[in-house]
């Protein structure tokens, strides 16, 4: 006995196991039965698995091609200059936006320069206003300011209580040296000059 193929028969089961095709004296075409040639069935009824095969190749003939098809959407022309000039528009109004935002920023920065500025010298003059204050307000400066107008110092002063008016001590008009500036002023206003 041989050894088996490689379909795990041996050659002389090879023969045995296979089919013969069905023959029909008025279906083939040119050419005869000659073994592997194709046959071409045109109406006779077929026997097995051929039975399937015949049926299927006949549906796919006569199924008829679907009448509505998806078409295409259509093409859409819109025309092109408007479209151009749109986006040159919208650019050129973009480019002035910006440079009018650029200006007015410039601009805005300018003008808070020269207010900082003003404002430095503000606070400068607020400052030496202030020290002038302070130099005024203290008891020297009191006391010179009081004597240009005149004013002498109270020796021993009266005083008024408050909750019933009761005055504690003797008013007496105060006596003491009169500042020469008081007297230059007192003696211009008196002359008119």
């Amino acid at each position: 006995m041989a050894a088996p193929r490689s379909g795990g028969r041996t050659a002389g089961q090879v023969g045995k196991d296979r089919r013969k095709p069905a023959t029909a004296t008025n279906n083939t075409t040119a050419g005869g039965g000659a073994r592997g040639a194709r046959q071409r069935l045109t109406g006779a009824a077929t026997v097995g698995s051929a039975a399937l095969k015949l049926a299927a190749e006949q549906q796919s003939d006569n199924a008829a091609a679907p009448r509505l098809r998806v078409a295409p959407p259509a093409p859409i022309n819109a025309p092109r200059a408007p479209f151009i000039a749109l986006v040159v528009a919208v650019v050129v109004a973009g480019v002035i936006g910006i440079l009018l935002i650029n200006t007015k920023t410039a601009e805005n920065a300018f003008r808070l320069d020269t207010l900082q500025q003003q404002q430095k010298k503000l606070d400068t003059q607020q400052q030496e206003l202030e020290n002038e204050i302070a130099d005024n307000n203290s008891p020297g400066s009191l006391d010179a300011a009081a004597r240009r107008l005149g004013l002498v110092k109270a020796q021993n002063p009266a005083y008024i209580r408050l909750p019933d008016g009761q005055i504690v001590g003797v008013p007496r008009p105060a006596t003491g040296d009169v500042a020469v500036t008081a007297q230059d002023s007192a003696a211009t206003s008196a002359t008119g000059r």
